[in-house]
């Protein structure tokens, strides 16, 4: 506690730092913190979705690489964790699909994978190819799918191809949301063929 470092090495801060590194391993020398994330510990199930967003991060991240956009959207995602300005799941859900299309995951929502319909009442969207396919054409037998509503396959659409920073700037209602979080993370465990400790936490929280 009494470390020069320890404010800005806290869980959830952003800030700037220098380090060194001996062998395989970095040591902070200098850090300077810019933004504290408070509001995250006010609540636990926004805490633990920003600690599986954090794993999530460390997944599909490169290492020893310039962070490039993946740095302005994490910094997003926990601001609005943190501020509560957001429902929890959505941002969730943006940031998990935002960071598969940047990692090269990036699914294809323009249209219909059958028919090429940009948009029905209903949709269906396939995990496994990250294709969606409409209501007339629906779904190959045995083929795992999510159905979304106009609101969810816009929600959808948003996440991938919006500017970064408009990408959290959208609201859904409770039907259209639960569609979407649930999209989002059949595609993302896809992606990932495995769990994360994270998320097993967070689904015990739900």
């Amino acid at each position: 506690m009494k470390n020069k470092n320890s404010t800005a090495t806290a869980q959830f801060v952003y800030g700037s730092y220098e380090l060194f590194r001996r062998r395989d391993h970095y040591f902070i020398d200098e850090s300077q913190y810019e933004e504290l994330y408070t509001g995250l510990r006010q609540d636990l199930f926004r805490l633990s979705v920003a600690q599986y967003l954090c794993q999530l991060t460390m997944e599909l991240v490169p290492g020893e690489q310039p962070a490039g956009e993946y740095l302005p959207l994490m910094r997003a995602a926990l601001w609005y964790l943190s501020e509560n300005s957001r429902p929890p799941m959505l941002v969730k859900a943006a940031a998990e699909m935002r960071m598969l299309s940047m990692a090269g995951y990036m699914p294809d929502l323009v249209m219909c994978r059958e028919c090429g319909t940009y948009e029905r009442d209903l949709m269906y969207f396939i995990p496994a190819t990250g294709q969606i396919s409409c209501r007339d054409c629906g779904v190959k037998g045995g083929e795992y799918s999510v159905k979304l509503g106009r609101g969810a396959m816009t929600a959808m659409r948003h996440s991938v191809y919006a500017d970064l920073k408009k990408l959290f700037a959208f609201s859904l209602q409770e039907e259209s949301l639960q569609q979407f979080s649930q999209a989002a993370e059949a595609f993302t465990l896809s992606k990932l063929e495995k769990s994360l400790t994270t998320l097993e936490f967070l689904r015990t929280m739900m």
